[in-house]
């Protein structure tokens, strides 16, 4: 069962983000998965504005109407893949302004009725410390996994007996024993002397690329036995609220 995992690094910066989420995908590609990576670093992805303009015109090639940036760049990787693995740097216990404003326009994938669920979604968080807001980015994350319907996983059996940083994500540190100043140039790669969060990037690639697997080939097998499709809730849905414009199921549409 061939399947495709996506790796979205979602830091300002070119550095720990993305090599935790290559790693991850190496690791992925050793369960023979194809794969792809995208880094919002010099990339612009605007905030949602609420417009709800998704609701009356959303495509699968354009879900949101009111800006055109990164979000488009991103939205037809998301579509394609089986496995999404979303990495982020911690900033202030959260994850960054850039994966927040994704989040929040992906409101527009909700008025394409949930074209992300079933995909299966494995998370990533880059903090200075070793306690350093890792497992609340993980769970933003996660959160807005859960709201799209999506499959988590965490990190598999495969952890070292002394450790495996987090177990609902990878939670990782810049740099061991102690941390690196952010300032210093190395500190770009400086989560490469972490190995308990190294190795918890490739037990989560494996993780998610099997069970990518799994569900593409349990939704092939038992098909006519689901109770929703594999993909969107409904395909009919977006058309049926299209005529409504602002508001959608928001505004209390039955469907």
């Amino acid at each position: 069962m061939r399947t495709k995992v996506l790796g979205l690094a979602f830091s300002p910066r070119q550095g720990n983000t993305e090599v935790l989420v290559q790693e991850a995908l190496k690791s992925a590609e050793e369960l023979e998965v194809d794969t792809v990576f995208y880094s919002v670093a010099g990339k612009v992805i605007n905030p949602c504005n609420a417009c709800y303009k998704c609701f009356a015109s959303a495509t699968s090639k354009k879900s949101c109407p009111s800006f055109t940036d990164a979000f488009d760049e991103i939205l037809p990787c998301v579509m394609e893949a089986d496995g999404v693995i979303i990495g982020s740097p911690v900033y202030y216990m959260g994850v960054t302004a850039q994966l927040k404003a994704f989040m929040d326009r992906s409101m527009s994938i909700e008025a394409l009725g949930y074209a992300w669920r079933n995909k299966v979604l494995g998370c990533i968080a880059i903090g200075y410390d070793r306690c350093g807001g890792q497992e609340t980015a993980v769970k933003n994350i996660q959160n807005w996994g859960m709201m799209q319907d999506m499959i988590l996983v965490g990190l598999g059996p495969a952890r070292p007996s002394r450790g495996i940083g987090g177990y609902t994500g990878v939670m990782a540190v810049q740099g061991f024993p102690h941390p690196v100043l952010s300032a210093l140039p190395e500190a770009l790669s400086a989560v490469k002397k972490d190995k308990i969060g190294m190795n918890a990037a490739r037990c989560l690639g494996k993780r998610v690329a099997e069970i990518s697997k799994v569900v593409k080939a349990g939704f092939q097998l038992q098909k006519d036995e689901m109770w929703w499709p594999v993909g969107a809730t409904k395909v009919e849905f977006a058309e049926k609220v299209k005529h409504l414009g602002r508001g959608g199921p928001r505004m209390g549409l039955k469907h």
